[in-house]
């Protein structure tokens, strides 16, 4: 991991931060390159700052996707665990802006798999007025595919699984998971919209939201569901992002605080949530859930890589329950082998790559590391 990250041009990361943890111990846990080592100027240029911010191992990450499963999956999981919902509920009956839709049947347990129909991703902040009607415009929208149709990863739906949270548990979703999930397992570092108790620990993301101004322009990979609305949409941030969520529609569509996106956290809390999930729900003497339900979450009822909220992969090593964010962070656990790994990077940070227009591709690193430490901790128990 180490030779990956920096500031040259062939390095993925600018920095990361490494744990593993097997049977209840962390086995390594390290911290690589910088936290911030770019600023964006007035003109558009990215400099390096003449002191970089080195990465440390309790630095604050942009989780991204990840909150899909930290926040949005334990939450659900939760309440359904405390029979306050239930999977196969209707999205018509939780939400009353649904009841009337061809959207009205679309269950909790579709939203979870990706098998709603709805859209993978829109830009929603263009169309709103305030960030209230994200769910009328949802609403509104024609599906994408028929539910239960087929796997199609949504934003969307979570989005809307973020909304469920929020009318079931009687409260904003940022405060429901501080009350039910992070304050009892003591994760002190993990919320949405940080406080500024920890800017000096946050890591970098991008300089402003430039992929996705692209994504809007070209309507790649997504195509528009809508016309552009008239005026153009000025508010786009300029400047590099430190403590903001770094996804639109979270940021300027739901106000930093979303079931897709919005989480930040550490290396250190995501272990304990991991721990949490490998007890079979329970940590010290808080249970977030029960161990029939966490089973059932971990089931895959549609397609054989996608389980409730979580991505599932099986190989010779055993079943890996995982999930990547598009800042450059993964999330695993492999019960069988009480297995965490958790390596949360800035990727984003160097900027797009003039070439590609992208930002560094991390899958075969990441493959490449769950590979070894699980074949070296089933050899270790063998």
């Amino acid at each position: 991991m180490e030779d990956h990250a920096g500031t040259e041009e062939n390095d993925l990361y600018t920095g990361a931060s490494l744990l593993i943890a097997h049977q209840g111990r962390v086995l390594y846990q390290r911290a690589f390159g910088y936290a911030r080592a770019f600023t964006l100027q007035e003109d558009g240029r990215l400099v390096r700052l003449a002191k970089p911010v080195p990465m440390s191992q309790d630095a604050v990450f942009d989780l991204a996707s990840v909150t899909k499963v930290a926040a949005t999956t334990v939450s659900v999981m939760h309440l359904v665990s405390e029979q306050k919902l239930a999977l196969d509920a209707r999205l018509g009956a939780l939400i009353p802006e649904f009841a009337q839709t061809d959207k009205a049947d679309i269950t909790v347990q579709q939203l979870l798999t990706h098998r709603s129909g709805l859209w993978q991703w829109q830009p929603t902040w263009l169309y709103l007025q305030n960030q209230e009607n994200i769910v009328d415009y949802i609403a509104a929208l024609p599906l994408r595919y028929a539910p239960g149709e087929r796997r199609a990863y949504s934003d969307l739906g979570f989005m809307l699984l973020g909304k469920i949270i929020e009318k079931v548990g009687g409260m904003p979703l940022d405060d429901f998971v501080k009350q039910h999930i992070y304050h009892p397992l003591a994760m002190k570092d993990t919320g949405y919209r940080p406080g500024p108790q920890l800017k000096q620990r946050i890591v970098a993301t991008s300089h402003g939201n430039p992929f996705e101004q692209k994504m809007v322009a070209t309507g790649k990979p997504y195509p528009l569901a809508q016309p552009l609305p008239e005026p153009p949409f000025t508010a786009y941030r300029d400047y590099t992002l430190v403590g903001e969520a770094n996804d639109g529609n979270a940021w300027y569509g739901l106000g930093g605080v979303a079931g897709h996106a919005g989480l930040f956290s550490t290396v250190g809390d995501l272990a304990v949530l991991g721990q949490t999930l490998l007890n079979g729900g329970g940590y010290g003497d808080y249970r977030l859930t029960d161990s029939d339900t966490l089973q059932t979450f971990l089931q895959t009822p549609y397609d054989n890589n996608q389980a409730l909220g979580f991505w599932k992969n099986t190989d010779n090593t055993g079943l890996s329950y995982w999930h990547p964010g598009f800042t450059g962070t993964q999330f695993l656990i492999q019960p069988e082998n009480e297995l965490i790994i958790i390596l949360l990077t800035n990727r984003q940070h160097k900027g797009l790559d003039p070439d590609s227009g992208r930002y560094p591709n991390l899958t075969p690193i990441w493959q490449e590391l769950v590979s070894l430490v699980t074949k070296a901790v089933v050899r270790k128990e063998h």
